[in-house]
């Protein structure tokens, strides 16, 4: 394990369950067995009905453990929990380690010395491995190179128009920046992460590794994948762009281009195949679309499948 001088940051990992007995076990050992030693471990169980509780008592001795939280009702969103966990925390630092995921021996040691070299940094994340619900390799998800900015700076570039941290498991975060940011975030089912990276980013520094550390695991019954095909994450998403309207990080025109960036996805691009017919009508009366929006994207498919040039990104 490295060492830091006398700054040796406590960390406070976080593990939020619901019904991932299948990999918690592997989750909990990931943690435990980090070169950086320096942490406590919060497990907040809501109110699973498989047999997560009896894999979680078997580690009630463990000397990292703090706490073990089991809900006798669930929650009804993992924001709520992020938010108790907030509140248990002892450490400077936090890690809210999805209990689905894994990641690398060194995931702390390499995030941590972010904070070690930079007093100003208060978001490090990493890149992560995309694995099948068997921990096979998938993809990796992550930008090229590793980067340090501003964090105004990384919510123009990187948060306005789209969440490029789509996984919690791969970022750590100053704990004495929660007082700052917006409580709303606990109110979302599926975009709670986005108001959190945005409202801890305004307060300092970003630091960014492109070692693929966090190992992001997808399956059926993975939060991230219901919310999207359940098309919570675009309706949502609106909701977002009111409130870095509302904050001033961005301004009308930036909303309208999201609205048209969104309906053009629904009705013509990656999204439009696997959403039912209801599903995008929600979603259409969401981003409010009318017959001028629709006429204008219809324009603009016609033209990019036609053409090599593409008019809408996302």
């Amino acid at each position: 394990m490295k060492k830091y001088g006398n700054k040796d940051l406590l960390v406070s990992v976080i593990i939020p369950n619901y019904n991932h007995a299948k990999y918690l076990s592997k989750r909990i050992e990931s943690v435990i067995n980090q070169t950086y030693k320096h942490f406590e471990v919060i497990i907040l169980d809501d109110n699973s009905s498989d047999n997560s509780i009896e894999i979680i008592r078997k580690y009630e001795t463990n000397e990292h453990i703090s706490h073990i939280i089991i809900n006798k009702e669930n929650s009804g969103s993992t924001f709520k929990q992020w938010e108790k966990g907030f509140q248990l925390a002892k450490g400077e630092l936090i890690w809210i380690a999805e209990s689905d995921d894994d990641c690398a021996p060194t995931f702390l040691e390499k995030l941590v010395e972010a904070f070690i070299l930079d007093d100003s940094c208060v978001l490090s994340f990493c890149k992560s491995q995309k694995t099948d619900s068997e921990g096979r390799f998938l993809s990796e998800e992550g930008f090229d190179n590793s980067f340090k900015m501003s964090g105004l700076d990384f919510i123009k570039k990187h948060l306005c128009h789209h969440n490029y941290i789509s996984n919690a498991s791969a970022v750590i975060f100053k704990k004495s920046v929660l007082s700052m940011i917006d409580r709303s975030f606990t109110s979302y089912k599926g975009c709670g992460d986005w108001i959190v990276w945005i409202e801890i980013a305004k307060c300092g520094n970003v630091s960014y590794s492109n070692l693929a550390l966090n190992y992001f695991r997808i399956h059926e019954s993975n939060t991230t994948k219901k919310q999207a095909f359940s098309g919570k994450n675009e309706i949502e998403g609106m909701e977002v762009y009111k409130f870095m309207l509302k904050k001033n990080y961005i301004g009308y025109r930036d909303v309208l281009r999201a609205r048209i960036s969104h309906i053009y996805s629904v009705k013509y691009g990656k999204q439009h195949t696997f959403y039912s017919e209801e599903t995008r009508k929600e979603i259409m009366k969401c981003w409010k679309s009318n017959r001028f929006i629709n006429i204008f994207i219809y324009i603009i498919h016609l033209v990019q499948s036609h053409t090599n040039i593409k008019i809408i990104k996302r």
